[in-house]
């Protein structure tokens, strides 16, 4: 009786692995093969080439992709800003990072006039102090008010939807569409905002990306690459 238990409970446990996706890899030694593609719950991976779906599997993960464009992307930079003088016009005090006040000092922004920058401790703290005149009323001596400092102009650029930046310890990436296959591409960003990231290098205008889920093509890229490691099983 106890042996049927323990052959019971043992192919329960290959069940429960094969349906949370584990697959082959989980029960197979791993191949050397370089041609061959380990499979992943439907999605091969194969060096250099990258991810490739079923079409149900692309289904069902939700996958979308759309092409990259040029469009133009005011820089915003969230704040804390610290009410000097209520006002009107109030005068608020925020601190920013050096390069952050230098690119304000030459670029008009939204709902906020810049009055000052005071660059005494940027040498040894590589910050800088803001004096800005806003048009807002009701404030108060002394309180901290968010405050979102974004630029009235901005020339199109290539950008991408901010959903399809991967950023990961390993560095920033896009997955781009290679035929059949997805290829995590290395990429460099610029400006930014709550929609659009500015990619300075890796693509062009009119190349093809996935814009959702970034993070799950990631997570699936990886336990294929470890053929299977992690799952629990």
């Amino acid at each position: 009786m106890s042996i049927l238990i323990q052959r019971t409970h043992a192919t329960a446990l290959v069940v429960a692995c094969l349906l949370a996706g584990c697959g082959d890899k989980a029960a197979k030694p791993e191949s050397h093969e370089e041609t061959k593609e380990p499979e992943v719950s439907g999605v091969t991976f194969k060096e250099g080439r990258g991810l490739k779906f079923l079409p149900e599997t692309a289904v069902a993960i939700g996958l979308k992709t759309a092409p990259v464009e040029e469009r133009a992307v005011p820089r915003s930079l969230p704040v804390t800003a610290q009410v000097l003088d209520p006002g009107p016009p109030a005068l608020l005090s925020v601190t920013v990072a050096v390069s952050d006040a230098d690119r304000l000092e030459k670029t008009a922004i939204n709902d906020a006039k810049l009055v000052r920058i005071d660059r005494t401790t940027a040498a040894t703290t590589g910050l800088a102090d803001l004096t800005l005149s806003v048009d807002r009323s009701g404030l108060t001596a002394g309180e901290y008010v968010p405050l979102t400092l974004t630029d009235k102009e901005a020339s199109p650029v290539v950008a991408v939807p901010k959903s399809a930046v991967l950023r990961s310890a390993a560095g920033v990436f896009v997955y781009a569409v290679s035929g059949d296959h997805l290829v995590r591409t290395p990429v460099k960003t610029g400006a930014e905002n709550d929609a659009f990231v500015e990619i300075t290098d890796g693509l062009y205008s009119g190349d093809i990306i996935v814009t959702t889920p970034v993070e799950q093509l990631w997570l699936i890229e990886l336990r294929a690459v470890k053929g299977g490691a992690g799952c629990g099983c």
